[in-house]
C-alpha cells in the first residue's frame, strides 16, 4: 500500500451510509495501492462527542502514516471531527483533507449537536497539518442555508478550494460524483506519479 484515505462519516453515519460503500468500492478499482479506513464516530453514531472522536480519529491517523501519504474525508459533523483533530497535529500529519458539507454552524441545532458549536470552531489552527485542502458545500443544505458564510469561513481559515455544488444537499446520496472528482485530484496531487 502506498497511502490510505481515511472517512469520518456524518452525524449517525458508518460505514454503510450514503455514498462510502460506493466511493470505497470505486477506490478499490481505481487506486487499489490506496487503503482505506471508516473511524467510528463515539461514542456512537447517533451521539458523537468532540472529544472521544477526536480521539479515536488520532488513533487512525497514527496508523495510517505508517503506511504512506493520508487523506483525510469528513462529512458534515465528520468534518468538523476531522478540523479538531488537525489541530492537535503537527504540521503535514496528513497529506490532503476534504470536506464534505462542512458547516460553520446549524440553522436549527439540536440539544446534542450543541457541543458541537459552542464555541465555534476556529479553523485555523487545523490549517498546519491539514495538507492540500478541499471542500465541497451545496447551495441548498437543509441543514446550514447560508453556504456562502460557510465557504468564506473556510477560505479565510483553511485556504485550499471550496467549491459550491448546486442541489447537492447534504451529500446524502448513494453516489456522490463530485465527491469522488475532488478526492481523485487530491489523490493525483500526493500520490508519488510512479504509484498511480
Amino acid at each position: 500500500m502506498t497511502g490510505t484515505v481515511v472517512f469520518v462519516p456524518r452525524w449517525g453515519g458508518d460505514p454503510t451510509s450514503d455514498w462510502l460503500p460506493w466511493l470505497r468500492a470505486e477506490l478499490a478499482s481505481a487506486w487499489p495501492q490506496v487503503a482505506t479506513t471508516v473511524v467510528g464516530l463515539c461514542p456512537s453514531p447517533g451521539a458523537p462527542a468532540p472529544a472521544p472522536c477526536v480521539a479515536a480519529l488520532a488513533v487512525a491517523l497514527a496508523e495510517a502514516r505508517r503506511r504512506g501519504p493520508v487523506v483525510l474525508v469528513g462529512h458534515s459533523v465528520g468534518c468538523q471531527v476531522a478540523l479538531r483533530a488537525l489541530a492537535r497535529h503537527p504540521a503535514g500529519s496528513v497529506a490532503a483533507t476534504l470536506l464534505v458539507a462542512p458547516w460553520r454552524e446549524v440553522d436549527e441545532p439540536w440539544s446534542s449537536l450543541l457541543p458541537w458549536m459552542e464555541p465555534r470552531l476556529d479553523v485555523r489552527p487545523a490549517r498546519p497539518a491539514a495538507g492540500q485542502v478541499s471542500a465541497l458545500v451545496s447551495d441548498d443544505d437543509p441543514f446550514t442555508a447560508d453556504h456562502e458564510a460557510t465557504a468564506r469561513w473556510l477560505d479565510e481559515g483553511l485556504g485550499g478550494q471550496v467549491r459550491c455544488v448546486a442541489g447537492a444537499r447534504h451529500f446524502n446520496a448513494a453516489q456522490e460524483p463530485e465527491v469522488r472528482a475532488a478526492l481523485w485530484a487530491l489523490l493525483a496531487g500526493v500520490l508519488p506519479k510512479h504509484e498511480r
